[in-house]
């Protein structure tokens, strides 16, 4: 707004005082008659839509998240999420003929990521996966992934998820002694499962962390080269006993590690396919977002173009879209920190994200919190871009937008957030838009 800020000025004196005035240049008059104008009032219609899928694999190194829990959001329904990735053989590949097993863990590392209620007793089950882990034709995983698991675990673990907790950043799963007997063996026969890759993976598919039905939370954990991993510990006898470990690590983590997320006893009847979208006037005024499960929320400005037919000359000067969160939805469940904006098409389909205008990287809402009465609680975003793009585009589909939890988050986390719209009394959806016609 910088380079405009001298014209505005100027303008605004000249509208305050006189629509018309007489300007000599080179000893000619030109009448000019210009406005600077503001409007509030242009439809905006809100949709719920729910994605067919969302990857939840292939994230940047050190994006990816193991997700696994359960509970109840009082808006949405029951929301679960369990993770599945593939397991690598050690780099060293051979024990001592002496070694004795001593224990097998599952060992992950927690990314503070809490969601539901983490003051109750929480527990996880370690799974191993019976289907091998392929990734679809475009090599991804999604979250409507699932592969067949073994029913009984080989490990479990109770503890409780406090956040914010320094001294517990790492969890130690104990498993099936069994298998870390027979490991240990595959190692002392010099077996080829334990020393060809494809015959391991063949062998040893991989695991699944499941929550438990009593859980009232989701937690999530780091996936880097180094963890989740499953350690083998074993000694032997060299004058002293020594102990030693071999470590299987997360196989191609960015690719085969993916999370699993599914929404049960909904309590909105969400649309059955992605181009299908349910307006709020069926969902109480609301529209909802919810990571991991895919939910979105659609915008569309059906007379931006209008604003063409009542000047012959006009410029878009700045454009503010303004979301409201819905009053005492994000009382136990906190509001998302970032929410992106997607263009999309009459399908519902993600199309280019919507940039700043100033850095040109893609646009992350500017939450402000009204703790106290939730009155000033809102996103804003700057779409001067888009609006000016939209205003002159030729073509007839509608301005559309879609609003979802920040890239790379969507993919990792169950974050959630209730929009109000422009029919709802308490909570709006606001776009303001300031021109200049001459």
């Amino acid at each position: 707004m910088t380079k405009y800020l001298g014209i505005l000025i100027l303008l605004a004196f000249f509208s305050c005082n006189q629509d018309n005035q007489s300007f000599d240049i080179g000893g000619k008059y030109v009448n000019v008659q210009t406005d600077l104008r503001y409007i509030d009032t242009l439809t905006v219609n809100s949709f719920t839509v729910k994605l067919d899928s969302l990857r939840t694999s292939g994230l940047e190194d050190g994006q990816g998240a193991v997700v696994v829990g359960r509970y109840h959001d009082p808006e949405i329904g029951d929301i679960s999420a369990s993770s599945y990735f593939k397991l690598q053989l050690p780099d060293t590949r051979t024990v001592p003929s002496t070694s004795v097993f001593d224990s097998l863990l599952l060992i992950m590392v927690d990314n503070n990521y809490r969601i539901g209620d983490t003051l109750q007793p929480f527990t996880i089950h370690v799974h191993r996966v019976e289907q091998t882990i392929r990734v679809r034709i475009d090599n991804y995983l999604y979250n409507t992934s699932y592969f067949n698991y073994s029913t009984d675990p080989i490990g479990s673990r109770t503890f409780k998820p406090r956040p914010n907790t320094p001294s517990r950043d790492t969890i130690s799963v104990r498993l099936s002694d069994d298998l870390g007997q027979e490991l240990l063996q595959l190692f002392l026969d010099k077996d080829d499962r334990i020393l060809q890759l494809d015959n391991w993976l063949n062998y040893f598919k991989g695991l699944s962390i499941q929550s438990d039905i009593s859980d009232e939370a989701m937690v999530g954990f780091k996936t880097t080269p180094a963890a989740p991993v499953m350690r083998l510990y074993y000694h032997y006898i060299d004058f002293t006993s020594v102990s030693q470990y071999r470590d299987f690590g997360i196989f191609a983590y960015a690719i085969n590690q993916f999370n699993h997320f599914e929404i049960t006893n909904p309590l909105i009847d969400l649309p059955k396919t992605q181009k299908e979208k349910l307006s709020v006037k069926y969902t109480d005024k609301q529209s909802y977002i919810q990571a991991g499960t895919g939910i979105v929320t659609r915008l569309e400005i059906p007379y931006l173009k209008s604003l063409l037919a009542l000047h012959q000359n006009m410029q878009i000067l700045k454009a503010e879209l303004i979301l409201e969160p819905v009053r005492n939805t994000y009382n136990t469940i906190l509001l998302p920190e970032r929410i992106s904006l997607f263009q999309s098409d009459k399908y519902n389909r993600f199309g280019s994200p919507v940039l700043n205008m100033n850095t040109g990287n893609a646009l992350v809402g500017n939450l402000v919190i009204d703790n106290e009465y939730q009155e000033g609680t809102s996103y804003t975003f700057d779409i001067t871009n888009f609006i000016q793009s939209k205003i002159v585009e030729e073509t007839d589909d509608i301005p559309s937008l879609l609003v979802t939890i920040t890239p790379n988050d969507v993919y990792k986390t169950a974050d959630r957030l209730i929009l109000g719209s422009q029919i709802n009394s308490e909570s709006k959806v606001k776009l303001k838009i300031y021109y200049m016609n001459y």
